[in-house]
């Protein structure tokens, strides 16, 4: 019977060691963790010694045993205490009290080997050696036990009235833990005072640590993978533990010793590592709730933006429409000759407005196109209707810059259902953009049919001779206010916006589009791809 109450106890010691251990390890800076491993720790001592007791047969060895028990036992209530108020913050409330107990707890423990404390061991029951009580040891048992044990179960059950969720599970479990766990363990204290009950109920403590794990894995107390981890090395340490004692021969006491010792510390290092894991992956959740959040904020930042440029942009053009119609009559005398020293600053103007009016109408199409109000007026037609007058019109723009631009349309093409003005607006983007970059040489445009297993499209390319791009450049020219090295030397006053438009045009007609270069000047040639259907 001694022996099934020492291998419990002993049970009790590493369970409680372990399971206190990983908590403090998961945040040791966390007052609650701490205070939980310093209950396990005070609990280790209680169980570790209680086992020893068991299996001692000489009285002095019984007594110095049972007086090291009590170290633990002095401790193990105020701990809890001040664990559950730090745990349910209710620690200020109860300052005095958490005081009160760690000085009785400290004083008691002056007098833990004086036979005040415990006077002596004799013969109870099936035991050779329980321990009898000395006066300070009730004071111990009333207040330190009863007494705070009693006051903590009060405050856990006046918490759980006002709690929800898991907080409120988590409560119910820790109470269930303090029954078995506290006043499992109180079974003990009958036979100090000769009343012959058998201390049973301390077989019950084991389940202490075990109710606290289904309290981790079902309602969040602590983590589930460090609870799996820790229950394995607890059970792997309790069977090398019992090998230990059960040896015979000094060669098994020391190969079972070091082997037992071995596995601790590969224990303490395999739950460290998970903690460790387990911390990593907090952050990473903590960092993408974060970043969720501040995309969230990024999103209505953005839709106020586009608002902002919609109501801008309507607010904007009617006036600039006004400036330029009026400085264009001007310019052909409708109000009357002007001079030649004012033609030219006025002409000018009337250039600055038309870049203006187009710069208001691009964040006109910007705010439409990401408020999703662009709508396709589509038409079957030619693709040469579209592409022949844009480039009959940039002719004579290259021409002034002496190079060429020339058209090629394969014959018997199919005519597509396209919006003339949007594609209008991407081709001549194209276009105006290639004679900018390009010095010497020209521009090629063509379109020609494209075969696949499953459509024909039609593929329109502009290749030009000019600046070129890198792989870098390639992958940004179509985002928003991106632009070409090119661009950003030659052209500072691009917004940046014309081939991002473009690609949204050029999707909405379920089409794709995009651009190649073999690098630095050596030219680009964008790829246009329509469907026909």
């Amino acid at each position: 019977m001694n022996n099934l109450f020492a291998y419990s106890a002993f049970i009790n010691a590493i369970s409680a060691i372990i399971f206190g251990g990983f908590v403090f390890l998961k945040n040791p800076k966390k007052m609650a963790n701490t205070l939980f491993g310093l209950m396990s720790l005070s609990l280790f001592v209680w169980s570790f010694a209680y086992g020893f007791w068991q299996l001692s047969t000489q009285k002095e060895m019984a007594l110095l045993w049972v007086r090291i028990l009590s170290i633990g036992a002095l401790f193990i209530p105020i701990t809890f205490f001040h664990w559950i108020t730090v745990m349910y913050n209710i620690n200020k409330k109860n300052r005095p009290i958490i005081i009160t107990g760690y000085l009785l707890s400290f004083v008691l423990l002056f007098f833990s080997f004086q036979p005040l404390f415990i006077s002596n061991v004799s013969p109870k029951l099936s035991f050779c050696c329980w321990p009898n009580a000395g006066p300070l040891y009730t004071l111990y048992l009333v207040l330190g036990y009863i007494g705070i044990i009693s006051y903590s179960c009060f405050l856990l059950l006046k918490t759980h009235r006002k709690s929800v969720g898991h907080t409120k599970q988590q409560i119910k479990y820790i109470v269930l833990a303090v029954i078995f766990g506290f006043f499992g363990g109180a079974t003990n204290f009958p036979l100090w005072y000769n009343i012959p009950l058998p201390p049973y109920g301390n077989l019950l403590v084991a389940l202490y640590p075990l109710i606290l794990s289904y309290a981790v894995i079902r309602h969040k107390l602590f983590d589930i993978k460090v609870v799996t981890t820790s229950l394995f090395v607890v059970i792997m340490a309790t069977v090398l533990l019992f090998s230990l004692i059960n040896s015979t021969t000094t060669y098994e006491y020391v190969s079972d010793g070091i082997l037992f010792i071995a596995f601790l510390i590969f224990g303490y290092l395999l739950i460290k590592s998970v903690v460790r894991e387990i911390r990593q992956r907090e952050k990473m959740e903590q960092m993408t709730k974060q970043l969720a959040a501040a995309n969230v904020k990024l999103k209505k930042l953005d839709q106020v933006k586009s608002e902002f440029l919609s109501i801008a942009s309507h607010q904007l053009r009617t006036p600039l429409t006004a400036i330029s119609g009026y400085l264009s009559m001007i310019l052909e005398g409708t109000y009357g000759k002007i001079t030649k020293r004012a033609e030219k600053p006025i002409a000018n103007v009337f250039k600055a407005s038309q870049q203006l009016n187009r710069l208001v109408n691009t964040l006109l199409n910007i705010s439409r196109i990401e408020a999703g109000k662009i709508k396709l007026e589509t038409k079957k037609m030619p693709i040469k209707e579209l592409l022949q007058p844009i480039v009959e019109e940039f002719k004579i723009v290259a021409q002034e810059k002496g190079l060429y631009l020339k058209l090629s349309i394969d014959p018997d093409l199919p005519k597509i259902p396209i919006d003339q003005e949007k594609l209008n607006q991407v081709i001549m983007n194209l276009i105006d953009n290639a004679i900018k970059y390009t010095q010497k040489g020209g521009i090629d445009v063509k379109a020609e049919l494209k075969r696949t297993e499953s459509s024909k499209n039609i593929l329109i390319t502009i290749r030009d001779t000019g600046a070129g791009m890198d792989k870098e450049q390639l992958g940004q020219i179509f985002q928003k206010f991106k632009r070409g090295k090119a661009g950003q030397t030659n052209w500072s006053s691009g917004s940046g916006l014309g081939l991002f438009i473009a690609k949204k045009f050029v999707q909405l007609h379920n089409g794709k589009i995009w651009a190649e270069s073999k690098g630095n000047n050596k030219g680009t040639t964008f790829f246009i791809e329509l469907p026909t259907k």
